[in-house]
C-alpha cells in the first residue's frame, strides 16, 4: 500500500481498533483498576509506532494507529497518576503469528511470558513508558 492507494475507510477502522478501543477499554475498567492491588493498565503496541525508530517509512495505516495509541496511553498515564494507576505500552516483539509471519524471531508464548514479567515489575516511575517484551525501554 502506498500513499496513493490507501483505503481511508479501512484506515479509519484500524484507528478505531488500535487506538480508540484501548482507551475505551481503559475508561470502562478504570474504576476497578484504581481499586485493585496492582493498579496497572498495559496496552500492546508495536515498535512500528515509534517515531524515533521509523527509518523505513511506509505502513502509514498501521504505524499511525500504533503511534496514536502510544500518545493516547502516555496522556492517560498523566491523567490517572493521582489515582495511583500505572499505564504502560508494550511491544510484543516480532512474533511468529499470521501477522508476524514465519520469519519472525520469537514464538507467542515467549512474547506473552516476557510481557507478563514486564507488567509484574512495573513501578510508579514506569508509568507512561514504552517497553519491549523483554523489559528494554523503547524509543518514542
Amino acid at each position: 500500500m502506498t500513499m496513493t492507494t490507501i483505503d481511508y475507510d479501512a484506515w479509519e477502522q484500524v484507528l478505531r481498533t488500535n487506538t480508540m478501543a484501548p482507551l475505551r477499554v481503559a475508561a470502562a475498567f478504570l474504576p476497578q483498576v484504581a481499586r485493585s492491588r496492582k493498579k496497572i493498565i498495559a496496552t500492546v503496541t508495536s515498535w512500528m509506532g515509534s517515531i524515533a525508530a521509523n527509518e523505513a517509512g511506509g505502513h502509514y495505516v498501521y504505524r499511525s494507529s500504533k503511534a496514536a495509541v502510544n500518545a493516547v496511553m502516555k496522556s492517560l498515564s498523566i491523567d490517572v497518576k493521582a489515582k495511583g494507576v500505572i499505564v504502560a505500552v508494550l511491544h510484543p516483539g516480532w512474533v511468529k503469528t499470521d501477522m508476524g509471519g514465519p520469519d519472525a524471531t520469537i514464538e507467542a508464548p515467549e512474547s506473552v511470558k516476557g510481557m507478563r514479567a514486564v507488567i509484574a515489575k512495573l513501578k510508579k516511575k514506569d508509568s507512561g513508558r514504552f517497553f519491549n517484551y523483554d523489559g528494554t525501554p523503547m524509543p518514542w
